[in-house]
């Protein structure tokens, strides 16, 4: 999906009001982020402006366009819990390996007008952007494919607590006869548990350099899970499928799972964002049987947390 903008401000996309001091060093780079933001806004304005030719390295193109937007539409401090992703592709030209700073404008947008779009498609009472992360997914000699991921805060459906039994996957909600959390599943109930447990910056900030981590329960085996061979959840079984129901023990298990395996995963000097996790299977022929290979996969975010101005 490609979405073209050509105003600065999108309406539907929060902000947060709380101002905690800043630190110098934070003060610093918010003022690179914004020197980049004006640059580009007076290409946008003047398109015929001479420095709209010059050119950015790719990398920096990324870093540049990924820290505006979370300074100016993130809020890495939101009490939200629920973490609701969407992506999209965005193509930019190069000119001999680089970006043009007129197409490093347009993806600016591009991006801004696909965080909308994410925002729009969400139902929830409260939402709010916490982190957009924006990666290198292809490139040849004549243009590069990012991708944008936006990680939104809502108040979610999931529920507080950890006081029901769920089934394993496939959405089938509750499994504890009440027919209840049909659209939703214990991998859901897990994340949301694990993000719970996250500490929130205070005030308002923002992410930079974000990075992810997608794992699966190969990844992670352990001796120490009284429910499985893994960190992760996983199952499987031949013949006859019977979905799995997860306790609330069992539950509270994967939880604290996902913080351990953050642990493992995180990049020095960056801070813990938010999990999401989902359910995968496979179907196979074993000897002739149906089998089934269950299981959860969870992505983790990961970036450096700042503090903004009074500006924002």
């Amino acid at each position: 999906m490609f979405f073209y903008s050509c105003q600065k401000e999108q309406s539907g996309i929060n902000k947060s009001s709380n101002k905690p001091e800043q630190s110098f060093k934070d003060a610093q780079l918010e003022k690179q982020i914004i020197a980049f933001r004006d640059k580009i806004e007076q290409i946008r304005e003047n398109p015929n402006f001479k420095s709209g030719s010059e050119t950015m390295e790719i990398d920096s193109a990324i870093w540049y366009i990924e820290a505006a937007s979370n300074l100016t539409y993130g809020d890495a401090s939101t009490t939200l819990k629920e973490f609701v992703v969407d992506s999209s592709f965005i193509e930019v030209p190069l000119t001999n390996g680089k970006i043009a700073l007129s197409d490093v404008q347009a993806a600016y947008d591009k991006v801004i007008d696909s965080l909308a779009a994410h925002n729009a498609v969400i139902t929830s009472n409260e939402k709010q952007l916490i982190v957009a992360d924006i990666s290198l997914k292809e490139a040849d000699d004549n243009r590069v494919i990012l991708e944008l991921t936006s990680g939104f805060g809502t108040d979610g459906t999931a529920g507080f607590g950890n006081d029901y039994s769920w089934y394993w996957g496939w959405d089938l909600g509750r499994c504890d006869g009440s027919g209840l959390g049909t659209g939703i599943d214990a991998a859901n109930k897990i994340a949301y548990l694990a993000n719970m447990m996250i500490s929130v910056p205070v005030g308002s900030s923002y992410y930079t350099s974000v990075s992810e981590i997608e794992v699966w329960y190969w990844d992670v085996p352990t001796n120490n899970n009284p429910y499985g061979e893994y960190l992760l959840f996983h199952d499987f079984q031949e013949n006859t499928l019977n979905h799995h129901c997860l306790s609330e023990p069992e539950i509270s298990f994967y939880a604290n799972a996902l913080g351990t395996i953050a642990n493992m995963y995180k990049p020095t000097s960056k801070s813990l964002i938010k999990f999401y996790a989902w359910d995968e299977t496979s179907f196979l022929l074993c000897g002739g049987n149906d089998c089934w290979d269950m299981c959860h996969v969870v992505k983790i975010k990961y970036g450096i947390w700042h503090i903004k101005s009074d500006e924002f």
